[in-house]
């Protein structure tokens, strides 16, 4: 059954998959934000500008709101905490108040992020692990959070909030893999950290037929509070030694022992939690590491 959808910042790297599933799904789409690309096939509105209240008095009711709108790198939030704030907290009050006021039949689905763990953080992360951020990335995602609930509990605002872990795949130009691609073009094989560090690697597809299961369910309170990984933890060290040999290298990644700020050593969802949502395991790390530098190697070439 076809739904008017809302979706908040589509112009990011998560946004701009999700919009092109939504259309191929036959959904009515309407996508806000900045810097979007209008690639998307299908009955898709496009309203350019910061989000505001003026912005969301231009859209039509929504059935559903995805919001991806907000700060995006946890190194960024470092060296412009307010900046990063800004794009995560104020449209966000903005648009829970616009679902209090004129929007109490629409639903939202907030991505936030694993990063909210921080401190606490290990190789088997729960959804009940107390949150304890170590970026003000993760402290503004944390806050977030925290005002979806408030206004849930307070004018029953019908939200759930999704926590991806490490998300990868075709149409990623940030972060670990990116950057290590580009380092080797450079013959650079030297990392931050020890390379022991364990991430959860979650392929952009398999989150995205994630989200769009997570849709046909009903709210209940088992799924308000999601947590979006494997469940499989992977070193850094491992990743990059697929990542390179896949790519043509036959260099092995070197470790600084240098640590980054805000990032925890482990970040894994746990695999308990993750058994009702098989779809985030579909892909293997191989499949989708080979698929991304197959993308990777065109950008190149284009």
């Amino acid at each position: 059954m076809s739904k008017k959808i809302l979706v908040l910042g589509g112009g990011g790297f998560i946004g701009t998959h999700l919009v092109a599933a939504l259309s191929k799904a036959q959904h009515q789409v309407q996508v806000i934000g900045n810097n979007l690309a209008q690639a998307a096939q299908g009955e898709v509105d496009y309203f350019h500008g910061e989000l505001n209240s003026q912005l969301y008095q231009r859209c039509t009711t929504p059935d559903l709101i995805f919001s991806l709108a907000g700060g995006a790198s946890v190194a960024s939030s470092w060296q412009d905490p307010y900046h990063d704030f800004a794009k995560t907290v104020p449209h966000l009050s903005a648009l829970l108040h616009k679902m209090q006021t004129d929007w109490q039949h629409s639903r939202l689905i907030y991505l936030s992020s694993a990063a909210v763990y921080g401190e606490n953080a290990t190789d088997s992360t729960s959804i009940t692990c107390p949150l304890k951020p170590m970026s003000p990335y993760g402290l503004h995602k944390q806050v977030a959070e925290e005002m979806i609930q408030f206004y849930s509990k307070r004018y029953q605002i019908a939200a759930q909030i999704v926590r991806p872990f490490s998300v990868y795949g075709e149409g990623l130009r940030k972060q670990l893999l990116w950057d290590a691609l580009n380092k080797a073009k450079r013959g650079d094989f030297c990392y931050f950290g020890s390379g022991e560090q364990q991430r959860d690697w979650v392929y952009i597809n398999d989150l995205i037929d994630f989200l769009l299961n997570l849709m046909t369910q009903h709210i209940n309170e088992q799924n308000q509070l999601l947590n979006a990984g494997t469940g499989r933890g992977v070193t850094i060290n491992k990743i990059l030694s697929m990542l390179l040999k896949i790519a043509g290298y036959r260099q092995a990644p070197m470790f600084s022992s240098i640590g980054k700020p805000g990032d925890p050593d482990n970040l894994v969802s746990d695999s308990l939690e993750q058994h009702a949502y098989p779809q985030l395991n579909h892909t293997s790390l191989q499949q989708g590491l080979e698929r991304y530098v197959a993308w990777f190697k065109k950008q190149e070439q284009s």
